[in-house]
């Protein structure tokens, strides 16, 4: 309940009764054993009492304290008080009913509808609140207001249910933008790209100058490996706004995201050239010379904010470190990363950094003891360390070392999820199935409901045995529970594209890769944009990922199979 309700009924009630009392004391005293109060005076009695319970945070005896005040009053503020008691009470059914005398009292009040579109949909009603909103509409289809029930929208669970509501009410009122607009948000936030950059267009068609509608667009485009077309988009509308901060971020965030880290420096210089001194800005700068290898540039970034007090010395220390790397430069990277005292927060992130290089020159043996000390040091990431150092292990085909290290994990963490997860992976390295079975098996037994295990162990049936049935009837079972999760929208799609629903599996991996872009993701995204006859853009994406991945063994094989690795 907002303070100016709190403040109205604390006027209202006080002076009201004190006018009531008044009036007794002026006329006939009742012969009676209890009092004949006035109407009035009942529900504003109960109305005060309600007050009293309500702010002792006790909603449902505020709710039955004011039952019928609303009904009896017809007052305005009553219908509204009452409908906020029943939402905090989680009343819904009785909110919805509060709701319906309110129009019933008010019929022209959009506050009244609203109430009654918020109930119904936290009761996940899809129909009769498409029926509450088309009414609302038909008296006003403004900015404003679609704009409300976009904001009540996601009171409604299922968002592909979102989705089939706005669908409905575009089709209802084809000349409103604004629907389609939020059509395209909630499409977009559901994965369903091409639908959302279909609203995203026939609201520009609606409206051809609607800068938020175009940014859109362009980021729906960018998110399923469209750069080119979006970056279009995106010069148009900085031609047209040179000024304007949003745009210029956006299209920063998509080059990042793409890996095109030379076009993100010219853009982030624009932006430090209109917004001079901002501290964000030229650590942008400074990221992103250190991305691009830019190993001069970066200290110089990194000096200029180490001098303004923006950065201390350990973290300085640490960025040019990485700036070192990307620039293949290890020998200067260990230096910068030895210069971090061990009494410095940044101790373990630049000691584990040093253990993954030494994984990566393939110096085992100077790696595991680097991992095994940090265990030592910081006990509170051991598991997390463990994952890691087993990973690697296994990435390098050293799976006795792995083996011996899994059960020194196990040893201390017994029958951990996260480490059964990791031991599984492991015998999947090993193309040992049953092994990697059992511990799936092991995993849903301790938690019959972990879906992130049901998807795994069904995708390994899928993709590693001829059990494609059983395969698909967990990955039917992980979609339906978590249809949110890359992992498993990726799985899924796969499951779809084996069994030659191509366009079907594409809109699930476009999901998949607009959530998450790494392992298998990408790759299956590559693979299944080709079989739709999109070579072009698959080509446009492998080209963008290398970038980023270059070390990535799924990339790699997608890339020689549908020869897309030429330029490279």
């Amino acid at each position: 309940m907002s303070l100016s309700r709190a403040t109205y009924w604390s006027i209202v009630l006080g002076s009201a009764l004190y006018a009531n009392i008044g009036r007794a004391q002026n006329s006939p005293t009742q012969q009676t054993d209890k009092p004949q109060w006035q109407d009035s005076s009942q529900w504003l009695y109960g109305a005060l009492t309600s007050n009293f319970a309500k702010r002792a945070d006790n909603y449902q005896r505020a709710l039955r304290s004011f039952d019928g005040v609303a009904e009896a009053s017809k007052q305005y503020n009553a219908f509204s008080y009452s409908y906020d008691l029943a939402i905090a009470a989680v009343q819904l059914e009785q909110a919805t009913k509060i709701a319906q005398e309110w129009i019933n009292t008010y019929p022209q009040d959009n506050e009244a509808h609203l109430a009654l579109v918020q109930a119904l949909l936290m009761q996940n009603q899809a129909k009769p609140a498409y029926e509450a909103i088309k009414i609302i509409l038909q008296n006003d289809a403004g900015p404003q207001n679609v704009a409300q029930l976009a904001r009540l929208l996601p009171y409604l669970e299922n968002g592909n249910d979102r989705v089939t509501l706005l669908q409905q009410l575009s089709d209802d009122f084809p000349s409103n933008p604004y629907l389609y607009y939020y059509l395209g948000l909630a499409a977009k936030e559901q994965g369903q790209v091409d639908l959302a950059i279909e609203a995203f267009n026939h609201a520009l068609r609606l409206d051809k100058h609607w800068r938020q509608l175009e940014l859109m667009q362009a980021k729906a485009l960018s998110d399923v490996g469209e750069l080119k077309e979006a970056q279009k988009m995106m010069t148009k509308l900085r031609k047209r706004y040179p000024n304007d901060l949003n745009l210029i971020s956006t299209e920063v965030d998509m080059l990042v995201d793409h890996y095109q880290w030379k076009k993100a420096l010219q853009l982030a210089k624009r932006w430090n050239q209109i917004s001079p001194g901002d501290e964000r800005i030229e650590s942008l700068i400074a990221w992103l010379y250190a991305n691009n290898g830019e190993y001069d540039a970066a200290q110089q970034a990194y000096l200029a904010l180490l001098k303004n007090g923006f950065i201390d010395e350990d973290q300085f220390q640490f960025q040019m470190a990485q700036a070192a790397i990307n620039a293949k430069d290890n020998k200067t990277a260990l230096y910068h990363l030895k210069a971090i005292p061990k009494d410095s927060r940044m101790d373990m992130l630049a000691r584990q950094q040093m253990a993954l290089m030494a994984f990566d020159e393939k110096n085992i043996s100077s790696a595991q003891e680097q991992f095994s000390a940090l265990r030592e040091d910081y006990p509170g990431y051991a598991l997390e360390m463990y994952l890691v150092e087993i990973s690697r292990l296994d990435n390098l085909s050293e799976y006795e070392a792995a083996e011996k290290l899994m059960q020194e994990a196990l040893n201390a963490y017994p029958e951990h999820v996260d480490l059964l997860y990791a031991q599984a992976e492991h015998f999947i390295a090993k193309n040992d199935i049953k092994h990697a079975e059992n511990c799936y098996q092991k995993i849903l037994k301790v938690d019959p409901a972990n879906i992130d295990a049901l998807n795994a162990y069904g995708y390994l049936l899928l993709t590693r045995t001829e059990r494609q049935e059983e395969a698909a009837k967990m990955l039917r079972e992980a979609i339906k529970h978590y249809p949110d999760s890359p992992a498993i929208q990726d799985s899924y799609g796969w499951l779809l594209y084996r069994r030659g629903k191509t366009e079907e599996a594409l809109s699930w991996l476009q999901r998949a890769y607009a959530a998450y872009r790494k392992g298998e993701v990408t790759a299956h995204y590559i693979e299944i944009l080709a079989a739709n006859g999109k070579k072009n853009l698959a080509q446009e994406i492998y080209d963008y990922e290398r970038l980023g991945q270059p070390d990535n063994p799924y990339l790699q094989e997608i890339g020689k199979r549908l020869e897309l690795d030429k330029t490279h």
